[in-house]
């Protein structure tokens, strides 16, 4: 079998980095195909990472890794009708997970990956990938490159599967064209979001970060909204689902920017981006391995909402790590068709564990109820607690019970929900 080199990786993100960097202390040959100018050059961060994975992969480097605040307070608010209510909790001794800037981060990833023997062809846009006996060859604006093994990390567009035939998305839209996305038959809008991120700048006051999570800044629009402080600015965005957005014709800046006068955020804005996020429930994820195959990170549709914590980055990273590991199992015995082996190693790991575990509570981000009825409820039932006037005061079981059947919800349904929640 004649190939060029034993791994081709498709995306220099964090999942495409952290295979090739896994592959290449495993004793691969890697090649990374970035179609970007460098590493990060297309994201703008909402950018929170819990940097467990990250620890394990670059070991002793990880104290140079240039991440922003660490993350020590995390704070729920929820907006209706001119009210706005506020959980907080913090812990001054966690350093679990970091804000992070990624146009930065991914660059630096990039160059440990590069340290490591990995090569990085950058600017380099993959046109096709087929398969030619019992090898894949991987077409680009700068050649054709021969390997035993493709690992996709190309994010939510999954562009390699879709040349395989594997995805269901269809090969007729564009992604920056949001109508052309929804006007196409074999896209399904229910398993994507919309992200709208902007940087804000900001004085340098705090040496530990916070992480908001919102609702009801949407305009009626089913999604929420989020806050990260960084060192010198904010990182704040929305997560938007598509299938909400195909009867509303705003477009994407005019959301933020009402989002950002609402928070009452006056800084220069210094980045803005939009791109698609995927929203599979766990039974709905794509396809993960085929013959010459391992797909990771967003291309996967390892993203999780577990209504505490929104994580990727680190299901990314640790993705990239499993599907390092496996290239060398596989590249070992020879068979490129058992790339089973990745899927096996995934089911084992907190990838897909986590993801199943919070595919119930995933499902309330689909409904009106989560984004318009409950705030609605929660407002109400507070406002209520704290007003006092001449009438008697309310008990507050006849509160809830008042809400929730001027809601038209049942209680059975509310209790379903809560049971998703716990």
């Amino acid at each position: 079998m004649d190939y060029d080199v034993d791994v081709a990786i498709v995306g220099g993100g964090l999942s495409g980095l952290s295979a090739a960097i896994t592959a290449a202390k495993n004793g691969l040959s890697v090649i990374v195909l970035e179609r970007g100018d460098y590493s990060g050059s297309k994201n703008v961060s909402g950018g929170r990472m819990y940097v467990h994975s990250l620890k394990r992969l670059v070991g002793d480097k990880f104290k140079d890794a240039p991440l922003e605040l660490p993350i020590k307070k995390e704070t729920f608010e929820v907006y209706n009708n001119g009210r706005k209510t506020t959980f907080s909790f913090e812990n001054k001794e966690n350093d679990n997970s970091y804000s992070v800037l990624r146009s930065k981060f991914d660059r630096w990833l990039a160059s440990e990956a590069e340290n490591s023997g990995v090569a990085i062809s950058y600017s380099t846009l993959v046109t096709n990938v087929r398969r030619e006996d019992g090898i894949m060859v991987v077409e680009s604006n700068r050649g054709d490159i021969r390997t035993p093994l493709v690992i996709e990390s190309d994010g939510a567009s999954s562009f390699v599967s879709r040349y395989l035939g594997l995805s269901d998305i269809g090969m007729n839209y564009k992604m920056e064209n949001v109508k052309n996305l929804l006007g196409n038959n074999n896209f399904q809008a229910k398993n994507f979001m919309l992200g709208i991120k902007e940087i804000v700048e900001r004085k340098a006051e705090d040496s530990a970060g916070e992480a908001k999570t919102i609702l009801g800044l949407t305009d009626g629009i089913k999604g929420g909204g989020f806050v990260y402080t960084n060192k010198n600015s904010y990182s704040i965005g929305l997560t938007l689902k598509m299938d909400s957005l195909e009867s509303n014709n705003i477009k994407s800046h005019e959301i933020i920017e009402k989002y950002r006068e609402n928070l009452g955020m006056d800084g220069k804005i210094l980045e803005y981006s939009a791109h698609l996020i995927p929203f599979y429930r766990y039974d709905y994820l794509p396809k993960r391995y085929d013959d010459n195959l391992l797909v990771t990170g967003d291309a996967a549709g390892f993203m999780l909402n577990d209504g505490f914590t929104i994580r990727g980055m680190d299901l990314a990273i640790e993705s990239g790590m499993i599907a390092g590991n496996a290239a060398k199992k596989i590249t070992d015995s020879k068979d490129y068709s058992d790339t089973y082996i990745y899927e096996k190693m995934l089911e084992d790991s907190f990838v897909l564990k986590d993801l199943k575990a919070a595919s119930k509570i995933s499902s309330l981000f689909g409904n009106e109820r989560t984004f318009n009825v409950y705030p609605s409820i929660i407002s109400n039932l507070i406002d209520t607690m704290f007003t006092v006037t001449d009438s008697p005061r309310e008990n507050i079981k006849n509160v809830i019970r008042n809400e929730i059947k001027n809601n038209n919800i049942s209680y059975f349904t509310v209790i379903n929900d809560l049971l998703k929640v716990i």
